[in-house]
């Protein structure tokens, strides 16, 4: 009986995925164009081959789903979703890498061409192994203690950041973040092999169409299981073309009050929205 027990309590265990609630700053950027720093409110799931982010000030989702191979965003104020698969998003970054080499030839020697590299170390860093170093004490992070991290790969950019060991999830996060292309192949493979979750730092995330440098904090982490459907599309919203990724422009735009006379933060958590057909009526 005891036996059995033990059997059930750790396969929920293996169930749990791990929520996170964190505050976000992304600097996004493109060759030629001025960089654009937007402050999030996010919540963050992890399970198994499966990523949500829910940016309460955007109101905007993004969805890694590595089993189906795609990335969705999710409008809930438009309440539309677009999709880019994995092998789209391949080619979007085979197609910036090129633009650049041609660039590169034009402004060779110029003060341009340090700029470009740095692109160019990004969106085709070197697949070369590296490793997780700690460095000492982080500090308390969320009511954690954690202990500093630092990944310095050699052609293409770093990570940095505190480590809890107490909490789970990075090894689940870099690996389905990696299969989707959107961190460096080295720099997800060094972080899979982490125990705990990463809940202070910064790395860059490559989208199809720009970079994004991603500050973070966690101010609550837990092991919960994620509401059903949190990783699916919702009822009710359209399909939209995709648009460019990596940016959020309704948080560079929001009102203090939030949209609609919503305070920022009001709309509801995976799950909680409207399904079936109420989802489809408009309000």
């Amino acid at each position: 009986m005891r036996t059995a027990a033990i059997f059930i309590l750790a396969a929920l265990s293996a169930a749990a995925d791990t929520r996170i609630e964190r505050t976000t700053t992304w600097e996004s950027s493109r060759p030629g164009l001025r960089a654009e720093r937007t402050n999030r409110r996010e919540i963050l799931w992890i399970g198994e081959g499966r990523v949500r982010c829910d940016d309460r000030v955007s109101r905007e989702s993004w969805i890694v789903r590595a089993d189906k191979k795609v990335i969705w965003r999710i409008d809930h104020a438009l309440r539309t979703w677009s999709e880019v698969t994995f092998e789209e998003a391949i080619k979007a970054r085979e197609s910036a890498v090129a633009d650049l080499k041609a660039a590169l030839a034009r402004v060779a020697g110029s003060g341009d061409e340090v700029e470009l590299r740095r692109f160019m170390e990004c969106l085709a860093p070197s697949a070369g192994a590296c490793e997780v170093k700690e460095t000492g004490d982080g500090g308390t992070v969320a009511g954690k203690t954690t202990r500093a991290l630092l990944l310095e790969p050699k052609g293409g950019p770093g990570v940095k950041g505190r480590l809890a060991s107490e909490a789970a999830g990075l090894d689940r996060l870099a690996k389905a973040l990696g299969e989707a292309g959107l961190l460096a192949p080295g720099v997800a493979a060094a972080l899979e092999k982490s125990k705990g979750m990463l809940l202070s730092g910064s790395w860059t995330l490559v989208f199809p169409d720009a970079i994004v440098r991603e500050s973070f904090e966690a101010t609550k982490v837990e092991e919960a299981a994620a509401p059903e459907g949190a990783y699916d599309l919702p009822a009710g919203y359209r399909k939209v073309a995709a648009r460019p990724m990596g940016r959020a422009p309704r948080a560079e735009a929001a009102p203090p009050g939030g949209y609609a006379g919503d305070a920022p933060g009001s709309e509801p958590e995976p799950g909680e929205g409207p399904t079936g057909e109420e989802a489809g009526k408009e309000q």
